[in-house]
């Protein structure tokens, strides 16, 4: 708040070795004199300035040092700014120029820096009048505080001319992190003119898309003397709640293996002895990787060739070579249809009780030369095995496939690929020479290292953070409450931390 100009004056004297009836307080150093203390100057338009000066003199005994005279407050008023020395009884002009910055009052004060004991710093008061436009913000600073991802907020923030002169806004320009933005929808037409106590409004739209602080800035130009007045607002994204689980891996993940086979005519022959090539190695890296169980099905009751076989049981990889071009029927070449039959069945009582077994991953390998025949796409299979299973992140389909067209029928690998893709399976070429001796990398690429944990509670995806072991990882995907860890391999006794956030209900 400033004081008035006449009891700026009569401080200005006292301050400035001179009393009230004006003489001067002699001293055998260097003494400071600013004559008069004040400067009342006229009232100007926008692009006019006065000059005024006032004289500073050295009244003391030895010589004065001023090292600077500048202004210290007031954006109306200038002075050369430039230091010089007084001998005693020497005196100089200071030249002072006034634009209004500002409507009405335009306060300021020039001060005198000096090596006066006395008087150091010697101040002249200002005072001008503005006839010009002036835009104010308000509010000038907003903090939107805390806001719920994904929630929003919003503030609306008033442009009013309290100048005395018509202000023309040419430009509104608005810079952030991502998070905050002026609407669109609250911007008026360019230019836009104000009337002296007008007022505009715009909108500030704050989007907590994620976690984490946004400043923002509002910049306005027009024809206010300061060309761009700005308003801030900041805010914090954050989530409703925060959780960190740990998991501590108990060994060798279970994986339920469901194996199928095209018993057509046009996979006879080369493809048998694939199948006979590939096996012992297919086992072997079966062993290597998972706890698993796996059932051929070859017949349209569903029902495993062989029942359900295991670690346990006898030579696995004879029996399924053996066996695989058994039988045949209506889904010999349906094989997902198959698929989702043979799943049916493995409740209490059923014949293939026993093989889904809670938490272990599902591992659907189907060998064909011809597209999936039942007339629905990979999508809806994925969706009808996936329901089989604890959580659709358990399922994977790997495929022994015509990829090219170049043998079968020539139909390709229709839904069978989709299927496929959909779920991060593996894909052989069925046409390709002597492809059982790549078998094994199905069991290898689909099994090993597959992890899915499943949280307490539903996270936002993009708020998930994984470690293994104290290293951060980013190959995992999230769906729902389960996070699958896809990379690195996890070992037995091996620590997994996911540190995730809890997006709020906005309604």
């Amino acid at each position: 708040m400033f004081r008035t100009l006449a009891s700026l004056s009569l401080v200005g004297c006292i301050e400035n070795g001179v009393s009230p009836t004006g003489d001067p307080t002699l001293g055998p150093g260097p003494d400071v004199l600013v004559t008069p203390p004040a400067l009342e100057f006229g009232t100007l338009r926008l692009g006019q300035e006065e000059r005024l000066t006032f004289g500073v003199q050295n009244v003391g005994e030895s010589t004065l040092h001023v090292s600077d005279v500048a202004i210290g407050t007031g954006l109306s008023f200038a002075v050369p700014g430039e230091g010089f020395d007084l001998e005693p009884g020497a005196e100089r002009e200071v030249e002072v120029t006034f634009t209004p910055m500002g409507a009405d009052e335009n306060y300021g004060q020039v001060l005198v820096v000096s090596d006066d004991p006395d008087s150091p710093e010697a101040t002249v008061d200002l005072l001008g009048l503005g006839a010009v436009p002036e835009l104010l913000i308000t509010p000038e600073t907003y903090q939107f505080g805390d806001t719920f991802v994904p929630c929003g907020a919003s503030v609306d923030l008033e442009l009013k001319n309290v100048g005395n002169e018509v202000l023309v806004v040419e430009a509104l320009d608005y810079a952030s992190g991502g998070m905050l933005a002026l609407a669109p929808d609250s911007l008026p037409a360019l230019p836009l003119t104000l009337a002296p106590g007008s007022t505009a409004t715009v909108r500030v739209d704050m989007a907590a898309a994620s976690a984490g602080s946004d400043t923002g800035r509002l910049e306005v130009t027009s024809n206010d003397p300061r060309q761009v007045v700005s308003a801030d607002q900041n805010g914090e994204g954050t989530y409703e709640e925060s959780h960190v689980e740990s998991f501590t891996e108990p060994g060798i993940p279970p994986v339920d293996v469901l194996l199928l086979v095209d018993n057509s005519g046009s996979m006879e022959g080369d493809n048998e002895d694939d199948v006979t090539d590939g096996m012992p190695d297919f086992f072997d890296e079966l062993q290597s990787v998972a706890d698993w169980q796996l059932m051929l099905v070859t017949e349209d009751t569903g029902c495993a060739t062989g029942g359900v076989l295991d670690a346990s049981s006898p030579d696995p990889e004879s029996f399924v070579s053996d066996h695989a071009f058994d039988g045949g029927g209506d889904l010999t070449e349906k094989l997902l249809s198959l698929a989702d039959r043979a799943l049916g069945l493995t409740g209490a009582g059923a014949c293939n009780e026993g093989f889904l077994r809670p938490g272990a991953l599902l591992h659907v390998i189907v060998m064909s030369d011809e597209s999936e025949q039942s007339g629905r796409t990979g999508d809806y299979w994925v969706s009808q095995l996936g329901a089989r299973v604890a959580t659709p992140a358990h399922l994977k389909i790997s495929g022994v496939l015509d990829l090219n067209r170049n043998c079968g029928d020539n139909s390709g690998p229709g839904g069978y690929e989709e299927a496929v893709d959909l779920t991060g399976g593996a894909k052989l070429d069925i046409c390709s020479a002597r492809w059982g001796t790549q078998l094994s990398g199905i069991a290898s690429e689909v099994l090993a290292g597959m992890r899915t944990y499943n949280l307490a509670v539903e996270p936002d995806p993009q708020s998930v953070e994984v470690e293994v072991e104290g290293v951060p990882t980013t190959s995992f995907t999230v769906q729902g409450a389960d996070v699958t860890i896809t990379d690195p391999p996890i070992g037995e006794g091996d620590e997994v931390v996911i540190t995730y956030g809890v997006a709020a209900d906005c309604r």
